[in-house]
């Protein structure tokens, strides 16, 4: 069994990671840290879980017991608990959530946690590993394709719809820097602008994306772009859009394909935050370091489910 340990476990991502951790067959949660809450059984705070688990918040976590730590909240676990902890455990895994002001994952071997673009450095050894933020998340399953090839050449629009909850997390200046960085990562040419604008929508925890650029290419050839996904486990591409419960309670990032006449592409990506560029994906990497089975634990059903009506899009 890998023996994990969670940072945060008080906080809405570590309150997630503990649902998908219960049911997770390889895995056992030796503690969950949550300063002020010592004591208090985790049913009493995290709903969901009553008759999944007995376990109450620690103050600590005995770093030598564990094979893996998770990391939800920053403020308790900074940069300096961080680098006292690899002198201590410079083999223990480490997945971030979130990432601590002022640490340099690239000194620390920290690997940007996005399977789609770095599943082989996952699989092959990686210690640590930074979870994208959820909407950088999204926007990259769409944009890597393009960069794969080489193919972005110009500014990039970027209109999210999503949660009120979920746009009062998100700094937008941050992912914008953090989607631009990764895509030059992948495509050194690229020097286009990357600019978000965001409106409030009515779905409970996922998000709806509409990218736009310029390209030439067909509908047909965009298509073929995306088979680069083929053996990936959460990624899919849909020719039709589709509404966000199609993905919500789900790991899933669908992403549907909608050529403009202009000499632009036009994507939707469909998301849920709480779990893609959150704790699902943060399990999706666990799964990749100790060589598990992509889906293992996160074959999930989707929730919230709202039929589709004669637009033929649920919008919920």
């Amino acid at each position: 069994m890998i023996r994990v340990g969670i940072i945060g476990a008080d906080t809405p991502e570590g309150g997630e990671l503990i649902r998908l951790l219960a049911m997770h067959p390889d895995v056992e949660i030796l503690g969950a840290q949550a300063p002020g809450l010592e004591g208090t059984p985790i049913t009493h705070h995290h709903h969901g879980l009553i008759g999944e688990t007995d376990l109450s918040f620690t103050g600590s976590l005995d770093y030598s017991r564990l094979n893996v730590l998770f990391v939800c909240n920053s403020l308790t676990f900074g940069t300096a608990e961080f680098t006292q902890m690899r002198i201590v455990r410079p083999d223990l895994k480490v997945i971030l959530l979130n990432w601590p002001k002022g640490l340099d994952i690239e000194s620390h071997g920290i690997v940007y946690g996005l399977p789609e673009i770095n599943r082989k450095l996952l699989v092959r050894g990686a210690t640590g590993a930074v979870v994208p933020t959820s909407f950088a998340s999204m926007s990259l399953v769409a944009l890597y394709p393009f960069a794969n090839h080489l193919l972005l050449n110009g500014d990039i629009e970027i209109h999210v719809s999503a949660p009120r909850v979920i746009l009062e997390e998100i700094d937008i200046n941050a992912v914008e820097r953090e989607i631009t960085d990764r895509l030059q990562e992948v495509q050194r040419s690229f020097n286009g602008t990357i600019k978000i604008s965001a409106e409030e929508s009515a779905a409970r925890r996922s998000s709806m994306m509409s990218i736009k650029f310029a390209t030439s290419l067909t509908t047909g050839q965009i298509l073929e772009l995306y088979e680069i996904y083929d053996d990936h486990n959460f990624s899919f591409v849909s020719q039709i859009p589709v509404g966000v419960s199609e993905v919500a309670g789900t790991n899933k990032c669908v992403v549907s394909v909608i050529r403009e006449e202009s000499g632009r592409a036009h994507l939707q990506a469909i998301a849920d935050c709480r779990l893609r560029g959150g704790a699902g994906e943060a399990v999706h990497i666990l799964n990749l370091m100790f060589g598990l089975h992509e889906r293992t634990g996160l074959a999930l059903k989707a929730i919230d489910f709202t039929p589709v009506g004669t637009s033929g899009v649920s919008d919920v």
